[in-house]
């Protein structure tokens, strides 16, 4: 995996797994349902893997989707605490 997952993409997912709905994650992340299939798309065909399967109405993270979006609550977290502390990019 050459191209690096944007913070973006990483709260897609997370926005996601604690929905567990399209249509409210979306709502959360402030963008349309169809974009927040794009990204999670994208993201999964970055990664080669699925994320999430569909549950009835609803959609849940697969065993990789779990191990993922825990890493990407620990990035986000870190990027913004980073943000809050002024830091704006790798070279400071």
């Amino acid at each position: 995996m050459s191209e690096s997952i944007s913070i973006d993409l990483k709260r897609a997912a997370i926005a996601l797994a604690e929905q567990l709905d399209y249509v409210r994650a979306a709502e959360q992340l402030g963008v349309t349902s169809a974009e927040l299939r794009k990204q999670i798309s994208s993201l999964e065909n970055l990664l080669c893997l699925r994320l999430f399967k569909p549950r009835q109405k609803k959609v849940e993270p697969t065993e990789e989707g779990r191990f993922f979006i825990k890493f990407f609550r620990e990035a986000v977290a870190f990027y913004e605490r980073k943000q809050r502390e002024g830091h704006t990019g790798p070279d400071k």
